[in-house]
């Protein structure tokens, strides 16, 4: 089929002047050695990688939620909790960002609790399964619902022009969230351009199913002397639908991107992981793996049901 490329400005390019943002600090995160297994491609990671999300130790998962601080004196405490208990890691979360809040929709994040409970361990769907069209899908490791590319009119959410800040989140009716993983430089976002821009291995949040979320830009060599932006395998084949819905507006192509169509892939040392992307569906198409009917909670959680799986 012919191949429709809608150009989404990334945001590491949505420079934002604002003057003495300082980024949230993070606790430090465990890694894991990945396998020796070398690499055929720019876009896979380097064989000598390491990774900063790995599953099967609940206690390392639960050592990438960071020690929230707040950054706004005219908003609530952020707060967040993860907690192990046997095969499973719960994270309870009041949805405030611990980052600079920029209003770009009418009203300010206000309390919204959020309880979300993984696998330690989880397990591959024997099919991918819808993620919801509106409510979280997962929680980014500062407790910020993470939702999936669907806005309330159907449409791709960057099709809301000014919807969201630079960080890719926003104010929605029921409680802040994050749409994209969003940075630039000077702005007080999830991770700094610095952090981002290195290719190091960082942790973006945790989806429902119990996989991690990254993000997409990654060392193309050992040495990590180059970086690499991964891409979605989802192209837009109806330019038309783009703002009333994106998931009929876009198609998944195997192989045309770095990722399968839930927006991850197998990694070095063997373990699945999503990867944001600058394009459809910016954190993830579907999930990979199973998720129990309990595993959200709250005021933001959804049913399932979104787009195709």
């Amino acid at each position: 089929m012919n191949r429709l490329v809608k150009t989404i400005a990334t945001a590491s390019v949505l420079v934002m002047a604002l003057a003495g943002c300082t980024t949230a600090s993070s606790t430090a995160i465990e890694t894991a050695e990945a396998s020796p297994e070398a690499t055929a491609t720019a876009a896979e990671t380097a064989s000598t990688a390491t990774f900063a999300a790995s599953t099967g130790d609940c206690d390392a998962m639960a050592a990438t939620f960071r020690d929230v601080e707040s950054a706004n004196a005219d908003l609530a405490d952020p707060e967040l909790t993860a907690v192990c208990d046997g095969d499973t890691l719960t994270i309870s979360s009041n949805s405030i960002p611990d980052y600079l809040y920029i209003a770009t929709t009418p009203g300010s994040p206000k309390v919204s609790e959020l309880t979300m409970t993984i696998p330690v361990t989880p397990t591959e769907a024997d099919e991918p399964s819808a993620v919801p069209y509106l409510g979280a899908l997962g929680v980014a490791v500062n407790g910020v619902p993470i939702y999936g590319p669907t806005e309330g009119t159907g449409g791709d959410v960057q099709s809301l022009e000014g919807a969201l800040s630079v960080c890719g989140s926003h104010s929605g009716p029921t409680d802040f969230h994050i749409h994209w993983f969003g940075y630039a430089d000077g702005v007080d976002c999830l991770y700094d351009a610095d952090e981002v821009e290195t290719g190091e291995s960082l942790v973006v949040g945790w989806a429902a199913d119990g996989y991690p979320i990254m993000s997409g830009i990654v060392c193309s060599d050992d040495e990590c002397s180059e970086t690499t932006q991964l891409t979605s395998s989802w192209e837009l084949t109806d330019e038309s639908q783009f703002a009333t819905d994106t998931w009929a507006a876009h198609s998944y192509v195997e192989g045309s991107g770095d990722l399968d169509e839930c927006n991850g892939r197998v990694d070095s040392d063997g373990q699945y992981r999503y990867y944001a992307t600058t394009t459809f569906p910016y954190f993830l198409g579907c999930y990979h793996g199973d998720v129990a009917d309990d595993a959200l909670s709250g005021n933001n959680a959804a049913a399932p049901g979104g787009g195709p799986a």
